[in-house]
């Protein structure tokens, strides 16, 4: 080098700028401050000059012919061999700062105002008073002529940038696999693979156990596979410094490396920290068969993908830790309540259940009952009677969430069930009678184990359903709340259920879901029954029969006779019908029982009859 390199010789300082005016207030400034200056009018003249003989320090400006200042930082900052050349890019007009975002290049970024240039005074004083180090000085200098030189600089830059847009590309496209933590690593793997053809890796992470993931080592001998993974993990325990013995899941990733390596084992190796924020979540090792492999250049590299994959790694683990406890959630509700109220409940946002918190709806209840469940508990042993109700309420339970209902409750051995909430229908009436008619079918496929029936008792169920209007929601004490129902639905669907006993009957609906049937209410062929106030209500409520069966179609014409005559009072009219109807049917109960009503209330005829029957008993 010249003289310009000797200690006690002057800096030199290049200027590029094509306002003659900035050229001269500049350089005559510098050169009062003892510098060497030598100017240049456009880019291109500027970089072949430094080609030939870097100066102390650069100043270009923003925009230049040929080159301008943005595109000369990146050429020197990334693709030649004067990386450590302190660069100050100026301008007159403020969008240097706009431009400084995307030129990080340059060492200092300075706005020449009112042709004042202090600040730029200032800067070069700070850059030439500080010692730049020259991190690519351990790459091998080739000596070549000028203009090969500048092709070469111009091809590294071009090189770099393609590669970190393919890099940044490529992991953009990451994003789409964070849903599999597995095959996000496995991709992770052949994109670090591209960046450096390393001959081993391992990456492992701090979850529970410690997740290990390795590739590469089945082209090696097992001793030297062995000594990979103990200097990896001893290098994993020595960051993350738990206090606890740590276990770790080992999966293999297969078919990562393009070719086997030339030599029989490792020649050198590297560690890096996965940090999301200022965590450590695992660390990435890296292992070459070829000496000195991971330079300086390529660790910067990686350190430069690191931080975008620790938030991709991040992100799949924490997903993956929401499937596991919405997995979690999906095993304990599907208990009680169907698979697509379960997708509806957790698909819905944080307004929608608040919104659902106690408020108030129209819900149908179904309350299922066993018949003299009592007498029967007495005659036998506790765990049979627990064993019974298990298998006995997991079929219903299938049931209820086949046809979409939430069991709310068991109440000994009853049943509760919504058709309407958490989740509803446009079809919950039906969805609950449907429900209640394959319920009662099952019965005599359900097993008995060692339960015992005392005489002249058999299994047999009731159920009543009723529609209307409830409270839903958290109901409870500060300390424990239950998803339930209140209201007079409740209370009267559990009277219809106790109805059964007396009417004989196995399913009774109220008039309200009735007439939420609409046309389904022919297919399920529906008997009205009676016109009853039940205990605890004034108002009367028709109720209706469902039965699994049809029933014969003269025996519905003579009951239906029966009920208009005895509904309007004329109760001895009303006394054929009813006993043709015993004719048909000699064991029916609500035909048996209405014949009884009008024979005594043709004597003692009710005053005040409006055609309801007052009910004392649950």
């Amino acid at each position: 080098m010249s003289k310009k390199n000797n200690s006690k010789a002057e800096p030199v300082i290049y200027l590029a700028e094509n306002s003659k005016l900035l050229t001269k207030i500049i350089s005559s400034a510098l050169k009062e401050k003892g510098y060497e200056i030598k100017a240049f009018d456009d880019g291109f003249s500027a970089l072949k000059a430094i080609i030939n003989e870097p100066p102390s320090l650069f100043i270009a400006d923003k925009d230049l012919p040929l080159i301008n200042g943005i595109e000369l930082c990146k050429i020197l900052k990334t693709g030649s061999d004067n990386t450590a050349l302190p660069l100050i890019l100026i301008s007159t007009d403020d969008s240097i700062f706009d431009f400084w975002t995307t030129a990080r290049e340059a060492n200092r970024a300075v706005l020449i105002a009112n042709d004042k240039i202090e600040s730029l005074l200032s800067a070069v004083n700070d850059l030439l008073n500080t010692k730049y180090i020259d991190k690519e000085e351990f790459l091998e200098k080739k000596s070549c002529d000028d203009e090969f030189r500048l092709v070469r600089w111009l091809v590294n830059t071009m090189d770099k940038s393609d590669f970190f847009f393919n890099v940044s590309q490529n992991i953009v496209e990451l994003y789409s696999f964070v849903k599999d933590t597995d095959y996000l690593i496995e991709k992770i793997f052949r994109m670090l693979y591209t960046a450096c053809a390393y001959d081993g890796i391992a990456l492992i992470l701090d979850t529970q156990p410690s997740r290990v993931y390795i590739s590469g080592t089945e082209f090696f001998e097992a001793s030297v596979g062995d000594e990979f993974w103990n200097i990896c993990h001893s290098e994993f325990e020595s960051q993350i410094k738990k206090n606890h013995t740590i276990t770790y899941e080992e999966k293999y990733v297969e078919n990562v490396l393009l070719s086997r390596p030339e030599k029989n084992k490792y020649e050198s190796y590297c560690a890096f920290s996965i940090r999301s924020g200022n965590d450590i979540i695992g660390t990435l090792h890296l292992a070459s068969t070829r000496k000195r492999c991971f330079t300086y250049k390529l660790q910067s590299t990686i350190d430069f993908i690191l931080p975008s994959l620790a938030n991709l790694i991040q992100e799949s683990l924490v997903r993956a830790e929401l499937t596991k406890q919405e997995m979690k959630l999906r095993k304990a509700f599907s208990k009680f309540v169907p698979e697509e109220v379960i997708n509806d409940f957790l698909n819905s946002d944080g307004e929608q259940e608040l919104k659902n918190n106690n408020e108030k709806r129209n819900v149908v209840i179904l309350m299922s009952d066993i018949r003299s469940f009592t007498s029967i508990s007495e005659v036998n042993k506790p765990e049979d009677v627990v064993n019974f109700l298990n298998t006995y309420f997991t079929r219903m339970v299938d049931i209820v969430k086949k046809y979409g209902g939430t069991v709310d409750k068991f109440i000994g051995d009853a049943i509760m069930v919504l058709f309407g909430a958490p989740i509803s229908y446009n079809d919950n009436a039906k969805r609950a009678v449907e429900a209640a008619i394959e319920m009662y079918s099952q019965l005599p496929s359900i097993p008995h184990g060692q339960l015992k029936f005392p005489e002249g008792i058999k299994f047999d169920i009731g159920i009543g359903i009723h529609s209307g209007d409830v409270i839903v929601g958290q109901i409870g004490s500060s300390d424990k709340t239950n998803y339930t129902v209140i209201g007079d639905t409740v209370n009267l669907a559990s009277r219809l259920e106790g109805l059964t006993k007396l009417y004989g009957a196995k399913i009774i609906i109220s008039e309200a879901v009735r007439n939420e049937l609409k046309e389904a209410e022919e297919d399920l062929k529906l008997l009205l029954l009676d016109s009853v106030k039940v205990k605890g209500k004034k108002e009367a409520v028709y109720i209706y029969r469902v039965d699994q069966t049809v029933l014969p179609v003269a025996f519905r014409q003579a009951y239906e006779k029966g009920f208009k005559s005895y509904n309007e009072g004329a109760f001895t009219l009303a006394i054929p019908y009813f006993e043709k109807a015993l004719e048909l049917l000699p064991d029916d109960k609500a035909a048996m029982l209405m014949l009884e009503r009008c024979n005594e209330f043709a004597v003692n005829k009710p005053e005040n009859w409006d055609g309801a029957i007052a009910l004392t008993s649950k």
